[in-house]
Order: C-alpha cells, then sequence, then structure tokens
C-alpha cells in the first residue's frame, strides 16, 4: 500500500509543526481578534452609531417608542418635556429623512459624549412645496446602565422642535 510507504513522514512532519512544550520559541503566537480588543461596556463609535441608528429609524419610520428607547428618559433633564417633544415632532410631519454623521466620540468618567452633524428633512402633511431642512450638530450624552448605554442628553434640543 502506497499510504504505508509516506506514513512515516506524515508522522515525522507532524511532530516538528507541533509547538515544543514549554518552550516560547517554537509556540505559535496568535493575534487576539479585533473584538476580544474591545471593552464591551466602553461607549465605542459602533455604540453610538447603534444607538443613532435607532433614532434614525424611529424618527423614520414615525415610531416614538422605537426613537425614545435609545434614551434613558428617567436619568435625562426633562425626560417628560423631550419624550413630548418628539411625539409633536412626529405628529407635525407626514415623513422624517433624517442623516447622522458621527464626528467624534469621547468618553470622561461614567459619561460619553458623541459630536454628530445632523441633517433632517420633514414633509408637512398635505404640503406639496419643498420639505424643510434642518442642519445642525448635536451633542448626545450617554451613560452606561441595567439596559447598556443610552442617551441621557441630546444638546440642542430645540434642533426636535
Amino acid at each position: 500500500m502506497r499510504i504505508s510507504k509516506f506514513f512515516p513522514l506524515i508522522i515525522i512532519a507532524v511532530l516538528l509543526l507541533q509547538p515544543v512544550s514549554g518552550h516560547p520559541a517554537f509556540a505559535i503566537q496568535q493575534q487576539p481578534a479585533p473584538q476580544e480588543k474591545d471593552n464591551p461596556s466602553a461607549f465605542t463609535d459602533r455604540v453610538a452609531a447603534q444607538l443613532l441608528d435607532q433614532v434614525r429609524e424611529g424618527l423614520q419610520s414615525r415610531i416614538s417608542k422605537k426613537t425614545l428607547g435609545a434614551f434613558d428618559l428617567s436619568r435625562m433633564s426633562g425626560g417628560p418635556a423631550f419624550k413630548n417633544q418628539i411625539t409633536a415632532l412626529l405628529n407635525q410631519y407626514e415623513s422624517v429623512r433624517i442623516h447622522f454623521n458621527l464626528i467624534e466620540t469621547s468618553t470622561t468618567g461614567a459619561e460619553a459624549t458623541a459630536l454628530v452633524d445632523v441633517e433632517m428633512e420633514g414633509n408637512l402633511p398635505g404640503d406639496v412645496s419643498a420639505p424643510i431642512h434642518k442642519h445642525a450638530q448635536l451633542r448626545f450624552v450617554a451613560q452606561s446602565g441595567a439596559k447598556g448605554w443610552k442617551f441621557i442628553d441630546v444638546q440642542p434640543r430645540s434642533f426636535f422642535s
């Protein structure tokens, strides 16, 4: 049989390729996967983008519960007023299109900040004229809680009026 002829060579090759126990020069070094480097409790660009996507999807689908789900209204100064503001905004426009451009994120202590360039267009019900256009730079403040990171403030709030 031909396999038996190569069998000793295969065994030697396997033994040579295995790391020598206790000798670091022969050990295979593995780089940690990128997700292992990330601290799951850290406020990253990805976390900020996920929260902003939730706000965008909620506003564009005109579902205030989805929009407000990105916020911790209980920790937000004036949370009930902000909830009413978002509800009024969605009632005011027949359709909303919004685009977030995340400029930077930073963390200081227990709070994190996302600086975001925002453009929004809204069509009034029955209005065939050009949509109302708004553009501003917003500062979202986030804190980590039992349900992960949530926004606890956004300035200027007048953007959502």
